[in-house]
């Protein structure tokens, strides 16, 4: 759409300047092939390719209003400014098609000392239509660029993002002046769980947004995915970073309902040196730091070291490692006996896995942890609950009388609504009456994970199997487990057994002994584990403790050993 508004001049005006076709067209045409070259909207280049058709048209002033992502619109002027319109009162403007944000809107002010002719508007016609299409090319180009650049969900910026950042800094020489840390939000399953993945998101926007708070404007935060962020920051800073590890506060509304989340993370942090110019090696040594730190560290922050990135690359290749040890049968299963005091007999065992690896054997502290946060741990359990029908099997078939053995699954299984079926069709394949397997669940899981933990309980029991709660009293959710899950045993950790004394005050004994008699009016069948001596076998059984597991009766025995503890029953 064209308007015109003319202000009428007498015939002494300056006389307007003849016309050359050929340099108009060249002028026009180098001008837009300027434009036409950009990747994105430059208002300096914009100006200097516009500033020739100007002053050939003999403007005063030229300007643009473009529409932006928000909905608000934006002045750019091309071509003089505004103190250049006084007294000018012959305008030309033009507005370009609908688009998404509203309509590109080009403004000609003519010098007041000229006087456009109706040609001269026709050209800017023209012009203006060209430039309206060129304009939103440039637009939808930098909204692509930003949607290139930046994590749609959070709004900070992604990886392409976070390279280029990078990539500017190496360039100018100053990269050694900044720190980079790979944040990872602890516990971030938890939101999520509680206030749905769709609030979850939310959350996660605003703490994002919290970190750009933090961080200044030649620093930046990134999200590479997930509940994952990149922070470059200036090396000064550094106590900022520390903060933002101890938390940050995110709150949101439910159903009308505040929620308040404090929200701390794990980091790994690469603190620059002169020599590094490849982002890329930066990229991995803050992948195997932060690896490190959910793995292997109990503190929030680890500094990248040669020594941690060995550790990492060792712990991949102990994972990589583990398939083939299945396939050739290197996992083997050991039963530890558990003894009832009163009579010293053994009434039933633990399966514990071992891993013969390279001539060596390598015991459970050293791979379980490792196996199961990288989620490989319930082919394991599956595997040891499997060898363990065949012992069992085996022992029926020579014709003794097993005793019941428990089998470790990990919280790893919460995930699989097919758990109980798989653990029937194992037992069942070899022929095992139920009751002598009992299912051991660790009782450290967090209060969201009890209804699922409840829902298998109650399929093995219908089953027929017996449930163990392993490690009961390490873990915060011990009592609203204990009210929620009818399980048959709770097995109580070696932890508070190593405190066992004859001191009937003492913190640990009150608790301990409160745990038993708890267990007891409830029908619980309460076992000890790692019971070392014979002072700490003394103390549980005044405390009305009488099954007991650990070295003081009995290490983990091979198969065939534990084969002729079944012959001899009684210690």
């Amino acid at each position: 759409m064209l308007r015109i508004g003319i202000g009428l001049r007498s015939n002494n005006s300056v006389g307007y300047r003849g016309d050359n076709l050929n340099d108009k067209f060249n002028l026009i045409k180098q001008s837009f092939k300027i434009v036409d070259s950009m990747s994105n909207f430059d208002e300096d280049t914009i100006r200097n390719a516009v500033k020739p058709i100007a002053e050939y048209y003999k403007a005063a002033a030229l300007t643009i209003e473009v529409p932006l992502k928000t909905g608000s619109r934006q002045l750019f002027y091309l071509y003089g400014d505004s103190s250049a319109c006084i007294g000018c009162d012959q305008i030309v403007t033009y507005e370009g098609d609908p688009s998404a944000g509203g309509k590109t809107i080009i403004t000609w002010i003519c010098n007041k000392d000229h006087i456009w002719r109706d040609e001269d508007i026709d050209d800017i016609n023209y012009i203006s239509r060209s430039a309206c299409t060129l304009s939103e090319k440039l637009r939808l180009g930098a909204m692509a660029s930003s949607y290139y650049y930046m994590d749609t969900i959070t709004g900070v910026s992604n990886t392409n993002g976070l390279i280029r950042f990078v990539s500017k800094l190496i360039r100018r020489g100053v990269f050694d002046n900044y720190g980079c840390a790979f944040l990872n939000i602890i516990g971030f399953n938890y939101v999520n769980k509680k206030v749905g993945f769709k609030t979850g998101t939310k959350v996660l926007k605003h703490y994002a947004a919290k970190l750009r708070e933090v961080f200044c404007n030649d620093e930046i935060v990134s999200r590479p995915g997930g509940d994952n962020f990149v922070i470059i920051f200036r090396k000064e800073n550094i106590d900022k970073l520390k903060k933002v590890v101890d938390g940050l506060t995110v709150k949101t509304r439910v159903n009308s309902v505040t929620i308040r989340f404090d929200l701390s993370a794990r980091a790994g942090i690469y603190m620059v040196n002169s020599y590094d110019r490849a982002f890329d090696k930066v990229m991995a040594y803050l992948s195997n730091c932060i690896n490190y730190a959910k793995t292997y560290s109990r503190k929030k922050i680890e500094y990248y070291t040669k020594d941690i990135e060995n550790k990492v690359i060792e712990h991949k290749e102990f994972c990589q490692k583990f398939r083939k040890a299945l396939e050739k049968n290197e996992f083997y299963v050991v039963y530890q006996p558990k003894v009832y005091t009163k009579n010293n007999t053994l009434y039933g065992a633990e399966a514990l896995v071992r891993w013969y690896n390279d001539g060596k054997t390598i015991y459970p502290g050293e791979f379980v942890e490792i196996f199961e946060k990288e989620h490989l741990i319930s082919d394991l359990d599956f595997y040891v609950l499997e060898q363990t029908c065949k012992t069992i099997r085996g022992w029926l078939d020579s014709g003794l009388n097993p005793v019941t053995i428990s089998v470790n699954f990990s919280n790893d299984h919460l995930g699989d609504d097919e758990l109980v079926e798989h653990i029937i069709a194992i037992v069942d394949k070899y022929g095992i009456d139920h009751h002598l397997i009992e299912i051991e669940m660790t009782e450290t899981v967090d209060v969201y994970e009890i209804s699922k933990l409840l829902e298998y309980v109650d399929g093995l029991h219908k089953n027929g199997f017996t449930v163990a709660i392993d490690d009961f009293g390490i873990g915060y959710s011990s009592l609203l487990m204990l009210q929620s899950i009818s399980v048959d045993v709770l097995k109580i950790d070696k932890a508070f057994i190593a405190e066992v004394t004859g001191d009937p005050e003492k913190r640990e004994n009150v608790i301990l002994r409160h745990i038993i008699n708890m267990s007891e009016e409830l029908g619980v069948e309460i076992v000890a584990e790692g019971v070392e001596t014979n002072e700490q076998r003394n103390n549980l059984t005044g405390m009305n403790c009488h099954r007991i597991q650990g070295y003081f009766y009995d290490k983990p025995l091979s198969s065939d050993a534990f084969l002729e503890r079944l012959s001899v029953k009684t210690y």
